[in-house]
């Protein structure tokens, strides 16, 4: 089987989007929820990749370090500057609405190499690989559905309203 491939697969995915998170997030750090709910859903993403390692592991794949939250870097510092000087306006609306298009599409590309890990074991009949990519997938999916709502509730006030 090639189960290395597809959990190599969700371990990229994963770091992709704990890094959008990260970024989106202190991008726009004048909006709380999405600064707080969006480094909470960063440290999610590396608990996922950690309850898969000793499964990895037994793959043969080496579990990368998991994405973490270190000190502001340079960028970050002044993103978090910019995003309290611009606040609520309007092309930072905008900006949002786009930011969070582009994490629920790697959200969605996360739960998918999820949902593909987790056919392939049920496929392989390896019971424990099935159960910890069932629980990635609902995590991932937890993200999805978060980031539509705030979706849902962003782009009328970005584009109706403004």
């Amino acid at each position: 089987m090639k189960l290395d491939r597809l959990i190599e697969d969700v371990y990229d995915h994963e770091t992709t989007l704990a890094k959008q998170l990260r970024k989106t997030a202190e991008r726009h750090a004048a909006d709380h929820d999405i600064y707080h709910l969006g480094h909470s859903q960063a440290r999610a993403c590396a608990q996922r990749m950690e309850q898969l390692g000793p499964h990895a592991e037994r793959h043969g794949v080496t579990p990368p370090e998991a994405p973490t939250s270190t000190s502001p870097t340079l960028v970050e510092g002044m993103r978090h500057a910019t995003a309290d000087l611009l606040g609520r306006a309007k092309p930072t609306g905008q900006l949002l609405v786009a930011d969070l298009r582009k994490l629920y599409l790697a959200a969605q590309a996360t739960e998918l190499a999820w949902v593909i890990l987790a056919q392939s074991a049920q496929a392989a009949r390896d019971a424990a690989l099935l159960a910890a990519a069932s629980t990635g997938k609902d995590g991932t999916t937890v993200c999805a559905k978060w980031l539509r709502t705030r979706i849902k509730e962003a782009a009328p006030q970005v584009y109706a309203a403004g």
